[in-house]
């Protein structure tokens, strides 16, 4: 539980917390391993953990009456997921589902949770904060009018992107996470036809490059101006 300790300890708002606090949410918790694809939580279902990636990566997604899946994001080792369930008690507002083998995540009980917020106020501000980063992100995508040209719309999620999970290396700035254009084109909602149309256009121009299904970011300058933000 060391890891887990280490990635609760320093999410946003937990980290302002009481490390009593933290060692309490920790040693309360489960720890869950999931298969490729498994499902952890659906849409509505009552979510009654608060659940930390420890290793891998979750995708929370919408499946629609069409069977289309429309991605809403994605969540690696150090994000939290289940604030919203637990806050209003309506359920959980995605599907979460792993993207890797041996996804491995922290599930701490809303019980405990509720406890604790009463002898560490930090707790609760550690929930508001999350609450307001993830609506940020949300707001970031409702920024990205459908009338916008797909490069841009593209240009704005690879940024957002590489903002949360790029890593300097030499070429430029790579993700984290492996994203291959079915997962584009769910994401913005669109054909993978469209998509990669766009993804060869931001390739051309040198912006992007993008090899089994890893992006790394080469002009980032110009990643902006496209984006037009």
């Amino acid at each position: 539980m060391v890891t887990a300790r280490i990635l609760l300890g320093g999410a946003l708002g937990f980290r302002d917390c009481d490390s009593a606090t933290i060692d309490a949410l920790v040693d309360s918790a489960t720890v869950r391993t999931l298969g490729k694809g498994d499902e952890l939580a659906r849409r509505g279902e009552f979510f009654t953990s608060l659940c930390m990636i420890i290793r891998g990566s979750l995708e929370t997604s919408l499946l629609r009456s069409d069977g289309h899946r429309h991605l809403v994001g994605f969540l690696q080792a150090g994000d939290i997921a289940g604030v919203i369930g637990l806050t209003d008690g309506l359920g959980h507002v995605h599907d979460l589902r792993a993207r890797e083998s041996e996804t491995t995540v922290l599930l701490i009980p809303a019980d405990v949770i509720s406890i604790l917020k009463v002898s560490d106020s930090k707790l609760g501000r550690a929930f508001e904060l999350q609450l307001a980063f993830r609506s940020r992100l949300m707001y970031e995508r409702l920024s990205a009018d459908p009338s916008m040209p797909l490069e841009s719309r593209l240009a704005r999620l690879i940024l957002t992107l590489a903002g949360l999970y790029g890593a300097q290396v030499e070429a430029g700035i790579r993700l984290a996470m492996k994203i291959s254009q079915v997962d584009l084109a769910d994401w913005l909602g669109v054909s993978r036809q469209r998509i990669n149309s766009a993804v060869q256009q931001l390739k051309k121009a040198k912006l992007i490059q993008l090899n089994y299904s890893t992006i790394t970011v080469l002009d980032k300058a110009g990643l902006v101006l496209l984006a037009g933000t």
